[in-house]
């Protein structure tokens, strides 16, 4: 298939598009890397099924022209592609370690990547890699098992930033120091975990309240 030039205008958005776009980290992306793949327009109406918000972000930008690419199909065939082209970047996963490789590589404006999104990345692989006590419920017995959240339970944290994971790294006597005195903490606050034994230490440190 070959690309053409193409006016902004000239193009209409795909009736009923399930997927939602993050227009701001597009209009970064083309302001900053231009245009790299084409746009996928329905030959007979000029409906986009691939690309829609890419377009709304030119059109933000005031872009005149962008490039697509035409295929002629009915109107069933193209639900078929806009179903597809948004089911298959819901499918596709990460091997997290060359993905920090590559981020940690390059200058992040354009990536729609942000700086805490490293310190997710690099908490995420260092929970991989840990292992925790659960109680085995046939024998009773301790088994010493590696935990991890579920791919929809890590995507849905990530997209609604409901969680976010604090990555601390000490010497080992240091690390052994740190866990005993969580330990009095949480006694002291009369709190059940590490994370809300910290959060009070900082609030009485800095005299100020936990943001509710």
């Amino acid at each position: 298939m070959e690309a053409i030039k193409v006016s902004v205008d000239s193009l209409k958005e795909f009736d009923g598009n399930p997927r939602k776009g993050n227009i701001k980290h597009l209009m970064d992306s083309l302001t900053i890397n231009g245009q790299y793949k084409p746009i996928v327009v329905q030959k007979t109406t000029r409906k986009i099924l691939a690309g829609n918000h890419l377009w709304k972000a030119a059109q933000e930008l005031k872009w005149e022209e962008i490039s697509i690419v035409e295929v002629d199909v009915d109107d069933t065939q193209a639900k078929k592609i806009v179903a597809v082209d948004n089911r298959s970047a819901d499918l596709g996963t990460y091997d997290e370690n060359l993905l920090l490789e590559l981020l940690s590589d390059i200058d992040l404006k354009g990536t729609g990547y942000e700086p805490a999104d490293l310190d997710d990345l690099l908490a995420l692989i260092e929970e991989q890699s840990t292992t925790a006590w659960q109680i085995n419920g046939e024998n009773g017995q301790q088994e010493n098992v590696q935990i991890r959240p579920s791919l929809a339970e890590r995507a849905q944290r990530y997209q609604e930033r409901t969680i976010r994971l604090l990555m601390c790294e000490y010497p080992n006597h240091q690390y052994i120091w740190v866990v005993e005195a969580l330990t009095g903490l949480r006694e002291k606050y009369k709190v059940d975990s590490n994370a809300e034994a910290i959060l009070q230490a900082v609030a009485e440190v800095t005299q100020t309240e936990v943001p509710s």
